[in-house]
């Protein structure tokens, strides 16, 4: 028989080899790219780039995002996001994805020690308790619907604030920390990472039921009042500062522009469809075979269909299996279990999202899963006696645990390699999620990427039937036209997808970046201002502004010179680069008098009168510039820049 010492160090050695698989089966995503949320938050955004106003992050939600819709007060995130820019010295996602799985390491030493203690509390003269609790870690390291979380860089605000969830909880249950309440130091930094934070109160609370005051739930008959009181008396000093954070963050250090609940829905229609995705997410738990990184899940109507009644029915059983198992002393982990996968829901199940589920909102509530579920198993094993039965019943329990394990090792593999570049990520999501316009987008930028326009347009339509209002969507069929030299058309969807956005940057920086390449840099300059109003952070329009100042300096100095040399020799050569400067600068009426000062000299010149029609054009002098377009034509009658400005001169004369 083991003694305790042996057994300890035995568990130690399982612990260990848990962190070095785990670190196994992760090793192929260090190189995985950014994504997502990771553009505007980490590439697009300036406020990263230095540490030496990090006091900012605490004190300017601004600071997180170039998006001011998506300026949620998470200081923790951008710090760290800093502190990996500082260290790799630029945008090198290694960094970043070292960072987040050496706390996913530290996660997965906490889960150890969380299990064990709630199930030494509940059944201390149990055999198995150390065994049961490195099973539920391996599990929870191994879980393939985690790979979702610590694949997506952004998603450290939820491995994180869940890091400080459990070391809150185990920093409570340590005689010293408690003492000193250095729990709630855990707690505020969590909420600092995520505003989902503050469900530790809840957690708390629970956790002090089942197994501190216990007696409050088995005997509320006697002295219930207080009892009540006790309990409030110890969660008080965390429920107060909790809820003093999250509403001073939430209404005071939150920018207006944060755009994060979706009113075009119902609370309740939104409510009712969360029935149905917290069934998706357990039957992702139990076979992680539907992972999707933007799943397609829309609201369901009416409230009576068939998959919101199976989640109610579902959460409804949970919640019955909750309750009876907080009822009996060594069933208590897996009341504390359910509770924790509910509350850690609540979140994103009570307030409307624009996104109706996400994959990596599971890593939070899983925790409770694979706390209770181990446990309800081995519970299960014991009262049957399998556990304690002959050799080979027992080699047959590591076998089906091992193999439960590696499928799951195999499985986050898999997921890792999805998330190796956008063309893998995105297919991923176009198979799983036909419905997702933003996924169907996302994989016609990889077809855009290698140059396949037609390809890249037909995904772009189709996302067109699910998303008809997503700006993003109308800025990159903008591109794409304008990359097939569509002008009108590209014109037309950067107009609509300014129309669409009031506060994004990305309309007007996309929008000038398209005119720069025109040469229309004044113009160019006015978006990207506008960008820049709306985002100061915006590190990519920062950029283009300068470039096209520089340009402009360059330009005017180049008018200078070209008018210097015009006076001391006014030839064909000078005067026509002249006037397309002058274009350029949209100084139109320097155009047409540049253009009539060549003709004196050569009045053959068909490029001056096409010139002089532009021109006219611009200024809607229509007549005027059809005249100068026909006689460029008289000309050279196969001039087809000529043919194409008297198009646009007449259209408009018949207007």
């Amino acid at each position: 028989m083991l003694t305790k010492f042996t057994s300890q160090k035995l568990e130690l050695k399982i612990l260990i080899a848990i962190l070095v698989v785990t670190s196994l089966v992760y090793l192929n995503h260090f190189d995985n790219p950014f994504f997502f949320d990771d553009v505007h938050t980490i590439t697009q955004n300036e406020s990263i780039r230095s540490l030496d106003n990090w006091i900012s992050f605490f004190t300017n939600a601004d600071t997180f995002s170039s998006l001011p819709a998506n300026r949620a007060y998470r200081p923790m995130i951008t710090f760290m996001n800093a502190i990996d820019y500082a260290i790799a010295g630029d945008l090198n996602p290694y960094y970043y994805h070292y960072h987040i799985f050496f706390w996913f390491l530290v996660l997965i030493v906490l889960v150890y020690i969380l299990s064990k203690h709630l199930y030494r509390l509940s059944l201390p003269e149990y055999n198995w308790i150390g065994m049961t609790a490195l099973f539920a870690t391996a599990w929870f390291a191994l879980h393939t619907a985690n790979a979702e979380t610590i694949n997506y860089i952004c998603a450290r605000s939820d491995s994180f604030s869940t890091l400080c969830i459990v070391s809150s909880l185990l920093l409570y249950i340590h005689p010293f920390g408690k003492k000193w309440h250095l729990y709630i130091i855990t707690m505020v930094i969590g909420i600092w990472t995520k505003q989902t934070g503050v469900m530790f109160v809840p957690i708390l609370v629970i956790y002090i039921l089942l197994f501190e005051e216990h007696s409050l739930i088995t005997n509320y008959k006697t002295d219930t009042k207080k009892k009540i009181i006790h309990v409030v008396k110890k969660v008080a000093p965390a429920m107060i500062i909790a809820s003093f954070l999250f509403i001073f963050n939430q209404y005071y250090l939150t920018p207006k522009t944060t755009d994060s609940t979706n009113f075009t829905v119902t609370r309740f229609e939104y409510i009712s469809t969360q029935w149905y995705v917290i069934m998706h997410y357990l039957g992702n738990f139990i076979l992680p075979i539907n992972l999707s990184a933007d799943p397609d899940i829309a609201i369901i109507k009416p409230w009576y269909d068939l998959k919101i009644i199976s989640g109610l029915l579902i959460i409804l059983g949970m919640l019955f299996l909750m309750v009876k198992s907080a009822l009996k002393e060594k069933l208590r982990p897996i009341a504390f279990g359910i509770a924790w996968f509910f509350i850690a829901l609540l979140p994103t199940t009570l307030n409307p999202l624009f996104q109706i589920a996400n994959d990596h909102r599971m890593f939070f509530p899983f925790i409770g899963l694979f706390i209770a579920v181990p446990w309800g198993i081995s519970l299960l094993l014991k009262e049957t006696r399998i556990i304690n039965k002959s050799k080979s019943q027992k080699t047959n329990i590591i076998i089906l645990s091992a193999l439960l394990l590696i499928g799951h090792a195999y499985g986050t593999i898999q997921r890792n390699k999805t998330w190796n570049s956008e063309d893998s990520l995105w297919l991923d999501v176009v198979v799983k999620s036909p419905k997702n316009g933003r996924g169907l987008m996302n994989y016609g930028l990889t077809h855009m990427a290698k140059g396949n326009y037609d390809t890249a347009l037909d995904y772009f339509n189709r996302a067109l039937e699910f998303a008809p209002n997503y700006y993003t969507l109308h800025i990159n069929l903008a591109i794409l036209y304008g990359a097939t030299q569509n002008h009108s058309k590209a014109e037309e969807y950067f107009k609509s997808a300014i129309n669409l956005n009031s506060n994004s940057p990305s309309p007007e920086y996309y929008y000038g970046r398209y005119l720069s390449k025109q040469k229309k840099y004044q113009e160019a300059e006015k978006h990207l201002k506008k960008a820049l109003k709306n985002s100061p952070n915006h590190i990519q329009s920062k950029q283009l502004l300068a470039n096209i100042s520089n340009l402009l300096v360059n330009s005017e100095k180049e008018i200078k010179d070209l008018e210097e040399k015009a006076k001391n020799e006014p030839s064909l050569d000078i005067l026509l680069n002249l006037s397309l400067k002058y274009y350029q600068n949209k100084e139109y009426q320097m155009v047409i008098n540049t253009s009539k000062k060549l003709l004196k000299s050569h009045p053959t010149s068909s490029v001056a009168f096409n010139n002089m029609c532009a021109a006219y054009n611009q200024l809607r002098e229509w007549e005027l510039g059809a005249k100068a377009c026909e006689k460029a034509l008289e000309i050279n009658p196969d001039y087809q820049l000529a043919r194409n400005n008297l198009k646009w001169a007449t259209d408009n004369i018949k207007k």
